[in-house]
């Protein structure tokens, strides 16, 4: 299983700021200007060798630098959900101002590490905040913290392992790169699902806050305790002082071996809560198992209750939800090693609520980064669909070359509750769509990388969509 910090998307998501296309010339001089310089001042001065720390044994500084352009077409702006309410006007499926159309979009990430001595280290990241067309961002690109973890090794005693500050804690159980629970580092708020109603629960697959991704900071700390075989994790994180919204939590564990097959499993008990009145209590867990015979075999799944929040007339809210993820993922074994074909069959199913009025919430929220799917799910560049949703997905990979990777999916995805087409627009229809998607990735060096992503979802009835919804995209990416 993975714990702990967060990572970068393979794929090249990320905080990514829109770049407008007039300031690309300017984009290029610059950095060409920065490589000359660069190269004048090493050529021509040298200020005393290697950079000395004040006080850390040692400083490693990294970064990557990613370029997407990206294409929506005009139906992705049409996408909409009903408000399950009844007289308003249907939910924008995307929370973006622009929601179609051609952009370039940036991002620029920094991180510096220090040895501070042997059993502490300190981490700091600045980056460019995600912010597609929603604040009217003029073209500057600010920069923000984005993780500042210090990392203590044998806290207090020898079995404690102690993170704290702004951490992006990452629950990864089925090990597949889509955290469907909790990556705080990528999220968006648990309680932030509703449509501007008082009561805050409308029943939409996707939340109000989509394509705010990287939007909250969690300060605190979590605890990793070695108990032999098995582990621990305590942690308590302040996710949003503004609403007061915590989170509260323990995740046990422990290794998995049935002879043919070894893995992970863990288990959770975790409490998110808010000033609204909100605390949920989340149980449940998940895992992998995989053998030599190129067979893996993973899943989670979660069980909600308590409360969502306050409804307008100052009632309490229910929570009853569920979330799970299940799968079979398959290394071919005869084929060459080189190539390492793969195929993928998962099914993910996550509870959903079709009235808003009946002082209970059935949509399963998360903290999750789940970007399976190029149109439905993509946080950055597609519907960052959340809940309420069924999908039956199949996708197969291999390498054509050892710079070249290929990847094909397909995914069948309906609604779990829609009340008469409350959720879809009036549309009796549960069907969301057929997606079919194509990755393309091109290790042009050890340190630059491209990326191809092309997704079309089709049949979106209850998106209310008559044609296919399209999004392409094409990033580079450097790392140092």
């Amino acid at each position: 299983m993975t714990l702990g910090k967060g990572h970068i998307h393979p794929e090249g998501k990320g905080n990514y700021p829109m770049f407008r296309i007039d300031r690309l010339t300017g984009l290029i001089v610059t950095l060409s200007l920065v490589f000359i310089t660069t190269d004048f001042v090493i050529a021509q001065t040298s200020l005393g060798g290697d950079v000395k720390p004040g006080r850390a044994l040692r400083l490693t500084i990294t970064g990557d630098m990613k370029l997407s352009f990206v294409d929506r077409s005009e139906s992705f702006g049409e996408a909409a959900f009903g408000d399950t309410l009844g007289g308003a006007a249907p939910v924008l499926a995307s929370g973006w101002g622009d929601p179609d159309g051609f952009f370039i979009d940036p991002i620029v990430h920094i991180g510096i590490e220090a040895e501070i001595s042997d059993a502490v280290n300190a981490t700091i990241s600045l980056e460019t905040p995600f912010d597609v067309g929603v604040n009217g961002r003029d073209g500057n690109i600010p920069f923000s913290l984005g993780e500042a973890v210090v990392s203590w090794e044998g806290a207090f005693s020898p079995e404690l392992n102690l993170d704290f500050g702004l951490v992006d804690y990452v629950v990864d159980f089925s090990g597949n790169g889509n955290p469907f629970f909790i990556d705080l580092g990528n999220s968006e708020s648990a309680f932030g699902n509703g449509n501007g109603d008082p009561d805050d629960d409308p029943g939409t697959p996707q939340s109000s806050s989509a394509g705010r991704v990287q939007s909250l900071q969690s300060a605190g700390a979590v605890g990793h305790y070695d108990l032999g075989e098995n582990t621990l994790d305590v942690f308590i994180f302040d996710i949003s002082p503004v609403d007061s919204e915590t989170l509260f939590g323990l995740i046990y564990g422990l290794p998995l071996d049935t002879g043919d097959y070894q893995g992970d499993l863990g288990i959770t008990l975790v409490n998110a809560s808010n000033d609204s009145g909100g605390s949920l209590l989340t149980v449940g867990g998940g895992g992998h198992l995989a053998g030599s015979d190129g067979m893996k075999f993973y899943g989670e799944i979660y069980w909600q209750f308590g409360d969502y929040g306050s409804d307008s007339e100052g009632g309490t809210i229910n929570q009853d939800a569920y979330g799970l993820v299940a799968g079979l993922h398959y290394d071919l074994p005869e084929a060459d090693e080189e190539e390492a074909p793969w195929i993928d069959v998962s099914i993910w199913d996550l509870s959903g609520d079709d009235d808003a009025s009946d002082g209970e919430n059935s949509n399963f929220v998360s903290y999750e980064f789940n970007n399976d799917t190029i149109v439905l799910e993509d946080a950055y560049y597609g519907l960052d669909i959340d809940t309420n949703y069924r999908a039956l997905k199949i996708k197969g990979g291999m390498n054509l070359s050892p710079e070249w990777s290929v990847q094909a999916m397909y995914a069948y995805a309906t609604l779990n509750k829609n009340g008469g087409g409350a959720v879809s627009n009036g549309n009796s229809s549960d069907k969301i769509g057929d997606e079919f998607d194509f990755r393309l990735v091109h290790r042009a060096t050890d340190y630059l990388t491209f990326y191809f992503n092309a997704g079309t979802l089709q049949n979106a009835k209850a998106l209310g969509v008559g044609s296919g919804i399209e999004v392409i995209s094409v990033t580079s990416e450097v790392r140092f």
